[in-house]
């Protein structure tokens, strides 16, 4: 759960009118113009991800979310 400066250019070229993901209250940097989510909005968005995979594919197993 990871954004960088180069994801920002992508999406300002690709998607003009779409809102910027980066968001300094709830991010935090991690070196080389790379952005994370703190600890307590990654458990939250982690949390989110593993109840939906297994609702829609109950069948298959989450190795790890990045």
């Amino acid at each position: 759960m990871t954004y960088s400066y180069v994801h920002t250019k992508i999406n300002e070229a690709a998607f003009p009118n779409a809102i910027n993901l980066y968001d300094k209250q709830i991010m935090t940097g991690r070196g080389n113009g790379k952005y994370w989510y703190k600890n307590e909005i990654r458990t939250e968005g982690e949390k989110f991800f593993v109840e939906n995979l297994k609702k829609y594919f109950p069948n298959n197993e989450i190795i790890y979310i990045v």
